[in-house]
């Protein structure tokens, strides 16, 4: 029995889009710079703004050279920035809503992580397009494996 090992840290890294409310999220192997700066490369729109909290991972002059622009807010003095208005409640509020599934089920066994996220972003998408979850599942199945004619 292995009760009370410590797993390593995993890290996930996401987005959701304001307008469209599309998202991703994925697993990182660490929080640095560059690791942070490729997943927004290959996640987002070159010339989008990207809207965050001011932790140092997001280093606003290399994301600005790549093409984005940025928008941020400084959580030590405010959640929404009293001056411009900007705040990241959008995709903090995407985080709990990954982080409750996994509460609710007490944990995540980490050789599932990948598809639990890829179910969250499903999820999300069919509740943006307002369909029904186990309908949209069910035309899924029915669509890659058609009945076969005798």
């Amino acid at each position: 029995m292995d009760c009370g090992r410590v797993l390593p840290e995993q890290w996930v890294f996401g987005g959701i889009c304001r307008e469209i409310k599309d998202s991703f999220v994925v697993t990182v192997p660490n929080r640095t710079v560059s690791t942070l700066l490729d997943k927004i490369i290959e996640n987002i729109a070159g010339g989008s703004t990207i809207y965050s909290d001011s932790w140092k991972g997001y280093q606003t002059n290399r994301i600005e050279r790549e093409g984005f622009l940025r928008a941020k807010v400084n959580h030590k003095y405010n959640f929404i920035d009293p001056v411009t208005g900007v705040h990241a409640q959008t995709v903090e509020r995407m985080w709990g809503s990954t982080k409750w599934r996994n509460k609710r089920h007490r944990g995540t066994a980490r050789h599932h992580l990948e598809s639990y996220l890829s179910e969250f972003v499903w999820r999300q998408h069919q509740v943006k397009e307002n369909r029904d979850c186990f309908e949209s599942m069910l035309n899924s199945i029915s669509a890659h494996f058609p009945p076969k004619s005798d």
